[in-house]
């Protein structure tokens, strides 16, 4: 009955707002994905299962798992910024739940009430994907569930690149506390080298290129290798310093996941002792790691690619009061978690609503609204506005407008 109540909990606070039109921070990738998925709909088989933006253009950076089950949702449900905005939400349902199952704990719910979640689980992208995916690799790891685990591992080559650097960490693990598992583990490594070569293969019949679409700039941009190679610098990179990442990121993961949290976790770590459950542990608090890590640039510039920490600080805390001082099984144990769940919902409250009140695309979609009601379904429409309005609104206005928008910017010349 607790965990029913939870569940619903829950599945009401992610929800809150989800009506909201994509007009706030980071909402970029609400309209672009959701064009993507739009155009599956629309031009079917013509798009070559591809992630088309516009005719014969293509986005390769990542597998297109995402957007094909965005434009089933849109298929079903209709296409809307409620519908969009379901898919990551069920999607972080089902990854709470699945860690509640693995810790047989209502702990991980803890995360749930930070502002990384609360405000990132509406965002339609492949992150909260790729975290199910993981997760349910995990569980099936755990149960020792070899194709189960394999399947799974061949979805999750679909959906993006934080999933691969998960195999190898459970292969470490697998090789310290369950080594006959380790073949399977490799074999789930072949299967992502695999789907990464289908990426490829399937971006050259898009493109005509193994690296169309700019792949391999996406590539050199997250690396953060584009001023050794002496190439124009994009999105801060001019600015990024590891001192000045490694400081940000501190203050991120402290106020995204909250101060609260975080303690929580090093104390929970702290309490590790060689066992299989605190391998895991240390396995998904390093899998948060590695996006960071390796494309730390990309990470400087957008702070919600620090989501994947959130299964490892939610195992840290579940270890915690496991196998704290009587936190298990004292009655005052349930008590403490009601009390710190009220610490971590207010603690960074003001932050949160003031994220949620973002409104930078707003005049892009208000433009976008009257277009749509102002024109015919499949006319062509011709706006004037300066190239900054373009490069930053543009999206927005195409989007919300479902028109073939023409730009002029002649007047500036």
């Amino acid at each position: 009955m607790v965990k029913l109540v939870s569940l619903i909990g829950l599945i009401v606070l992610l929800t809150l707002g989800i009506a909201k039109p994509f007009i706030g921070h980071h909402d970029w990738n609400g309209v672009f994905y959701s064009q993507i998925a739009r155009n599956y709909l629309k031009d079917g088989l013509e798009t070559g299962l591809g992630q088309m933006t516009s005719p014969g253009n293509y986005y390769t950076h990542y597998p297109p798992l995402f957007t094909w089950l965005l434009a089933l949702d849109f298929k079903f449900l209709g296409v809307s910024d409620v519908s969009a905005r379901l898919l990551p939400v069920m999607l972080t349902i089902f990854s709470f739940i699945l860690l509640v199952k693995i810790t047989d704990s209502l702990v991980p719910l803890l995360l749930a009430l930070t502002p990384m979640i609360r405000y990132f689980s509406q965002m339609p992208s492949q992150e909260a994907l790729i975290i199910f995916l993981s997760l349910l690799v995990v569980y099936f790891y755990r149960q020792k569930r070899a194709r189960a685990l394999l399947w799974t591992v061949a979805a999750l080559g679909w959906s993006g690149w934080a999933g691969y650097f998960l195999i190898p960490l459970l292969w470490l693990h697998a090789k310290f506390f369950t080594p006959k598992f380790k073949p399977v583990l490799l074999k789930a490594g072949a299967i992502l080298v695999g789907t990464f070569g289908l990426h490829l293969l399937h971006t050259y019949l898009l493109t005509g290129s193994l690296t169309g679409g700019g792949i391999f700039d996406a590539l050199l941009l997250r690396l953060n290798l584009y001023p050794a190679l002496g190439r124009v610098e994009p999105e801060l990179a001019g600015q990024f310093k590891w001192l000045n990442y490694l400081v940000k990121e501190f203050h991120t993961l402290n106020i995204y996941y909250t101060s609260t949290v975080l303690l929580l976790a090093g104390l929970g770590i702290a309490k590790l002792k060689r066992s299989f459950e605190a391998g895991l542990v240390l396995m998904l608090l390093a899998w948060g790691v590695t996006y960071p890590l390796i494309f730390s640039n990309v990470t400087f510039v957008h702070e919600y690619f620090n989501l994947f920490f959130w299964p490892g600080l939610a195992l840290a805390i579940s270890y915690l009061f496991k196998h704290g001082p009587h936190f298990a099984k004292a009655t005052w144990g349930k008590l403490l978690l009601l009390i710190l769940a009220v610490v971590v919902f207010k603690e960074r409250l003001p932050f949160l609503n003031a994220l949620k009140s973002t409104a930078a695309f707003k005049p892009g979609y208000e433009l976008g609204r009257q277009v749509n009601q102002n024109s015919g379904p499949g006319e062509t429409v011709n706006l004037s506005a300066d190239e900054d309005f373009i490069d930053v609104q543009g999206i927005f206005v195409e989007y919300y407008a479902d028109r073939v928008i023409i730009w002029d910017n002649s007047h500036n010349d």
